[in-house]
């Protein structure tokens, strides 16, 4: 048995883990009812909503420690707060309770989750310094990479640097040579392979298939990002689309494993939807702020009340 202020962080450290449990439960379904209608929205809505899908589950974690825990800092609150969540034996955890084994097993699963994050990183590190070694600097920034697959890329977390193909570079005209180059630097400028790792770390726990949605998503906002820095700074829309058409043509002949998975290719997601989003009409939806902070507040108050919820529900039936 844990007595005292060590007792009362395991506490919190357990809703913690409720709540984020809660909030992934509430996103996932939310991403769900979502899906099919995710492609009309903004870019600048798709990539808000992307984040915050990911950032969620903390959100969540943090309302229901706080909710929970309110009437025991400010005694003030408890006319109104504790009547609706309220955690009894604060300074009093058994290990060997639900709550024990619940903390352990959670705390298990985060540490499985960073340590696979780890290992991808370093093994993306011995990739980047692998590319680093076997290329060549050249004209545009490019590190040249002598390999007949077409292909351009970004590699690299803290210094990412842009890396083309042979096979690419010698297939292709000066003008598709400059906005696949203004395309990479783009990247670059964005630091995209880190936040990639850094969303993919943060959905590591959801379900499969609404994991790999946020992670094709992420990747598809990126490059559509990338696309609309070329285009500002090169204003030819058709010359644009044209380009991904064709190293699009080169590249599904050579169609094989990505050389690294902290990267980001030119013409690799989503083609089609990336030509639509330069040519089509700039009509996709929006989202208010406002509708989407009541959401989430209201989401965050359900996964702190079904904290509390289950915490009497298991409490009830282990010790009646």
């Amino acid at each position: 048995m844990i007595f005292g202020y060590p007792a009362l962080w395991l506490h919190l450290l357990t809703i913690l883990m409720l709540g984020m449990l809660g909030g992934m439960l509430i996103t996932a379904i939310v991403v769900r009812l979502l899906m099919s209608r995710f492609p009309g929205y903004s870019l600048a809505t798709r990539h808000n909503l992307l984040w915050l899908f990911a950032l969620f589950p903390l959100i969540a974690g943090g309302t229901a420690v706080v909710l929970s825990f309110m009437p025991e800092w400010f005694p003030a609150s408890d006319s109104w707060l504790a009547g609706i969540i309220h955690w009894h034996h604060a300074y009093l955890f058994s290990p060997t309770s639900w709550h024990g084994v619940f903390l352990a097993l959670s705390l298990l699963s985060i540490f499985a989750v960073l340590a696979v994050g780890a290992w991808r990183v370093w093994v993306q590190s011995c990739k980047y310094s692998l590319l680093t070694s076997l290329s060549e600097s050249r004209e545009g920034g490019f590190a040249e990479l002598d390999a007949d697959v077409p292909m351009a890329f970004v590699a690299g977390l803290l210094s990412p640097k842009a890396f083309i193909t042979r096979g690419l570079s010698s297939s292709i005209s000066e003008q598709e040579r400059l906005i696949i180059s203004l395309h990479e630097q783009a990247h670059i400028a964005r630091h995209d392979p880190l936040w990639k790792n850094l969303f993919t770390l943060l959905v590591g726990a959801y379900p499969s298939p609404v994991r790999r949605f946020l992670q094709a998503e992420l990747e598809l906002v990126q490059e559509q990002r990338a696309d609309e820095w070329v285009l500002r700074r090169y204003p030819n829309p058709s010359a644009i689309a044209q380009s991904l058409l064709n190293v699009e043509k080169l590249a599904a002949r050579f169609r094989q494993q990505q050389p690294c998975r902290a990267s980001c290719h030119f013409a690799a997601h989503a083609v089609q939807r990336r030509i639509m989003h330069l040519l089509g009409p700039a009509d996709h939806r929006s989202l208010s702020v406002v509708v989407v902070g009541v959401v989430v507040v209201v989401a965050a108050l359900c996964s702190a009340a079904s904290v509390d919820l289950v915490h009497h529900f298991l409490e009830t039936l282990f010790l009646h």
